[in-house]
């Protein structure tokens, strides 16, 4: 059901009662509501498919939407507020819809100034997308994955415009992708947020409210309800699931420091009623890590990508090797010490660059990242 203005309004003004004017998350969330309902028509916009040139020219011939790009552009040198404080089980994050929003918006006006011949204008709204993906990654872990999100929607629709922007934006653009792989703090703050509520949470389990953890289905229901029967067994097993999430986080800290000691591995507490507590609270492995590395892999490669339709452009020639374009430490995989592939399709004036992939968990492929993007019939 669509959200009517007045309920967005209402929703802005409880997220941001006395709103700054310089804080870009008070912007984000205002642009977002002048997309809402039949203002601007974008949802009409993003459900046609089969948006060309000339539908997305048509709909950024609006003053109203022009006046949106320009509040977005003006966010470039604002800081990213959150109007959280603090996080609690009760805590919501309505907001978060609305940086998907955004970022959708963001695409096609990319698409709109790429394909209108304004290749300074789609390289500064780049950027600026780029900073609106990364605010809610610190907060919290669902903030990091709707982050990863968004910056999916952008370096995507950047692989499908390169060829049309100029040899100097591009550079900054592949600049802008290789400070994001860099800036990896963001997504250590998500994990340590998580596993602060986890171990608060755990904190506040006990014998009467444990038993409502298990979902109606759940197998081990009957174990949940031997643990609420025994206490020093369930103090044991908070105590171990504690110890367990404390560890785990140090590990994922240490692979977001350095990627190459990421390997996929599962990791779960010994005991098993603190595997338990651990499974029905703490929602977060090393998996989820793999996430954040597609990512970033996939970052690295993009910004691989504009440099050498950059080199392509001012040589009239591919490059013979990735290093040709960029230092040899940008050329290789996070997670191990191997060079992307670049590949020259033959006949066409184009080419591919292709990851060794991110290690798999037990009983799953590798994740083999390619840009751009293999047919799904290849």
């Amino acid at each position: 059901m669509p959200l009517h203005r007045q309920d967005s309004e209402s929703l802005l003004k409880q997220l941001f009662p006395n709103p700054t004017g310089n804080n870009g998350w008070e912007f984000v969330c205002d642009v977002s509501i002048r997309l809402t309902g039949d203002l601007l028509k974008f949802e009409e916009l993003v459900r046609a498919n089969n948006t060309n040139i000339g539908t997305v020219r048509n709909y950024f011939s609006n003053p109203r939407a022009r006046q949106l790009v320009q509040m977005l552009i003006s966010t470039e040198r604002m800081p990213f507020v959150s109007p959280r404080t603090s996080i609690t089980v009760e805590t919501l994050f309505p907001d978060l819809a609305s940086f998907r929003k955004v970022i959708r918006f963001i695409s096609f006006a990319m698409f709109h100034m790429a394909g209108t011949g304004r290749s300074r204008e789609c390289a500064q709204l780049f950027r600026v997308g780029m900073r609106i993906a990364m605010a809610p990654a610190p907060e919290i872990l669902i903030g990091a994955l709707v982050s990863i999100a968004c910056q999916s929607i952008l370096i995507r629709q950047m692989v499908v415009l390169a060829p049309l922007l100029d040899a100097d934006d591009l550079d900054g653009v592949a600049k802008v992708l290789h400070q994001s792989v860099a800036n990896r703090a963001a997504y250590a703050a998500a994990f340590q947020s998580e596993y602060k509520f986890f171990i608060s949470s755990v904190g506040q389990i006990d014998t009467n409210n444990l038993f409502e953890l298990a979902g109606p289905e759940d197998e081990e229901k009957q174990q949940y309800l031997e643990l609420t029967r025994n206490r020093a067994r369930f103090d044991a097993a908070k105590s171990d699931a504690l110890d367990f999430a404390r560890t785990e986080l140090d590990e994922i800290l240490r692979c977001i420091d350095n990627p190459l000691r990421y390997d996929a591995k599962v990791l779960q507490p010994q005991n098993l009623d603190a595997r338990l507590l651990a499974g029905v609270i703490l929602p977060v492995s090393m998996p989820t890590l793999g996430r954040v590395f597609g990512l970033l892999t996939e970052l690295r490669m993009v910004g691989l990508y504009c440099a050498t339709w950059a080199f392509r452009k001012r040589t009239l020639a591919w490059p013979a090797r990735l290093d040709d374009v960029a230092p040899r430490d940008l050329c290789k995989e996070l997670v191990s010490d191997k060079t992307f592939t670049l590949e020259k399709s033959p006949g066409l004036d184009a080419i591919r660059i292709k990851s060794e992939g991110i290690p798999a968990t037990e009983g799953q492929e590798r994740q083999v990242i390619t840009v751009p993007t293999t047919p799904k019939s290849s």
